[in-house]
Order: structure tokens, then sequence, then C-alpha cells
């Protein structure tokens, strides 16, 4: 049955549940994203339901299992960097379009001061190259929210990037050396990094550096463990029950830090590995990484509008409509048009 189920699944046939997983894990972080940034009472209770940390972590590894499959698939380097940036970066420009646009229409220095400032043009060359920690922000705009970040969900795909190039010494390794021992060390190295950052150093940005690239890795070499030894899917469902009783009872936190890695991976790939084919949510289109992209700078803009403060409710329905209109968008007139004709998206689409 196991054997079966992986088969379905490493084909991205229309059986699998990649994609349901991976919407959502979209919509934890889209409901996680809007209790936070709005901080109103009412929606308190997404912020204990829904947990973006977790969502992320998810993603890494889900990525971890499908990039690594696309790589051994792929006709080279060149292949295998072509199809990830057809993937990754018509989408992302559209992201940094459209906040760029909501600047220009919401800052207080107005449109003709706001397109002349040095602060836009870092903003959109930094962006456009993933580097929007040098400038997450636009001169005037979203003053009056608690934050003024105005996409603060694009920190990840740069990280995305740095674990995709790392996918063909992944693959080395894994040829050359026992590939349970070489995640070993790599989960090492990823939780010592994030140990570091976040209990000994005493840099003011600690906190943010102990999430980048490597702390993530652990999550990432998981899948790709997984994806390049599918013998060990069958004890997915153990290693998750472990690993989450494990979280639940050590108050030890390195431990936790070795343990997340293996409870998150093998939770969110254990629920991809099963076959719902009455459930083929992607059919309609690979929507989880538009509303991944689009949620953040929606709900920043019903906040600026007051949406929120006037009834949350209707400020989180509004802005759910919207992210999901973005995505349908982005699909269709957007991601999809740069896709192969023979890409697992395409053809779960025409399905």
């Amino acid at each position: 049955m196991i054997n079966n189920v992986y088969f379905q699944n490493s084909a991205r046939g229309k059986n699998n549940n990649f994609d349901n997983v991976r919407l959502s894990l979209a919509l934890i972080v889209f409901f996680s994203h809007a209790a936070g940034l709005s901080n109103e009472s009412n929606l308190v209770l997404f912020s204990h339901f829904f947990d973006a940390n977790f969502a992320v972590k998810g993603f890494f590894a889900i990525s971890g299992y499908l990039i690594y499959q696309s790589y051994i698939k792929s006709h080279g380097l060149l292949d295998y960097a072509e199809k990830r940036i057809r993937r990754i970066y018509p989408a992302y420009f559209l992201a940094i379009s459209i906040c760029l646009l909501i600047g220009i229409l919401t800052s207080s220095l107005g449109w003709i001061n706001i397109l002349t400032s040095h602060k836009t043009t870092v903003y959109v060359l930094s962006n456009l190259v993933f580097l929007n920690f040098l400038q997450p922000t636009l001169p005037g705009v979203f003053e009056g929210n608690s934050v003024q970040v105005l996409n603060g969900s694009l920190w990840t795909i740069k990280v995305e990037l740095m674990l995709y190039a790392c996918v063909p010494l992944i693959a080395y390794l894994f040829k050359k050396i026992n590939p349970v021992l070489n995640y070993l060390w790599i989960l090492c190295i990823g939780t010592f990094w994030v140990f570091y950052f976040e209990k000994i150093s005493a840099l003011t940005f600690s906190a943010e550096i102990a999430r980048q690239f490597p702390g993530q890795l652990p999550y990432f070499v998981f899948g790709s463990l997984i994806a390049a030894n599918p013998k060990y899917i069958k004890w997915l469902p153990q290693i998750a029950i472990l690993g989450f009783f494990l979280l639940l009872v050590t108050d030890v936190y390195i431990l936790s830090l070795l343990v997340r890695p293996l409870a998150f991976g093998a939770i969110t790939l254990s629920l991809c590995m099963l076959s719902l084919s009455k459930l083929n949510i992607g059919k309609a289109g690979d929507l989880s990484y538009g509303i991944y992209l689009f949620h953040f700078p929606i709900v920043q803009l019903m906040l600026n509008i007051g949406l929120y403060k006037y009834n949350p409710y209707l400020g989180l329905l509004t802005t759910f409509f919207l992210t999901v209109f973005l995505s349908l968008i982005s699909w269709h007139f957007v991601e999809k048009r740069f896709l192969r004709r023979n890409s697992h998206y395409l053809e779960l689409n025409a399905g």
C-alpha cells in the first residue's frame, strides 16, 4: 500500500496530495499573519490554531522532496535552474510590482515623491534580486500599521533559492556518504546555527539571522532524504508520532531544535503521501504560491484603510477573497504561461 501511494505521488499524478497540503499550509500562514498583523481580539483564536512557523517549515520539507526529484530528472544544471526560475520568478515579480503599486497609492508622501525617492529605488532593486531585508518598506507607506513591512513573507524565497542551489551537492553527498549519516551532520549544523543565534549571540538581529540559511536546511534535506530513499517512507508515520511526543515532553531547547525537522518533516510528508483523488484541489491550479506571496500586502492594505478596525471579520473575509482573486489571476495569466508544456501543473489543470 505504501509503495503504491509513493509511486502515485512521486509521479505527481492526479492522485497525489501534495497540492492539497501545500494549499493548506499557505492558508495556515494566511490566517496566522492576518491575526498577528491586525492584533484584533476577535481574531486571536486564529493565532492559537494556525502556526505559521510550522507551515513554513512544512513547506521547506515538501520543497526538499519535490525539488530533489526535479533535480534528478533534469538534463543538467542549466535545465534544473531554468525550471526553478520559471516556477519562482514570474509570480515573485508580480508580487513586488503589486507592493510597489500599493505603496504609490497609499504613501503619505504622494505618488511623485515616492517614485523619485532613493528608498523606492533601493526597494525595487533589492527586492527584485531577493534581498528584501535591505529595504522591506517604502517611504510613507503603512505608517499607521503596527508593522510597516510591505511583504513579510518574502524572506523565505531567498532561503528557498539558497536551498535549491544546495541540491546538486546534496545529491552528490547522498551517493558518496550514507544518506542517514549525511543527514545527521546537516541536522547538527542547522541546529547549532539556530541555537547560537537564538541563545548565545548578542547581535541585534540574532533572531532574524537564526531563521535564515542554513537554519532551514535540516527541514529541506529531510524531504530530499525521503525522495532519495523511498524505502524510508514507511517509517514516516512512526517518526512523526515519536517526534511529536518528544516535542511535548522535552523542556530541553536544543533537543527540541534537533527533533523539530524530523517531526515537522515527517508529519507534513505523511500527509502528502495520502492518496485523496476525490479532493483534487490542485485541478484549479497551484494557488498555494500565490496565496503565500500576496496575502501579506493585502492584509497590510486592509489595515491601512481601517477595515479590520471597522469589522475584523469583514476585514478578514475581504482579505481572503482579494488574495484568492490575485492568486487566480497570477496563476492563469502569469505563472502558467511561463511553465513548460509538460509541467505537472498544466497537466493537472487541464484534467
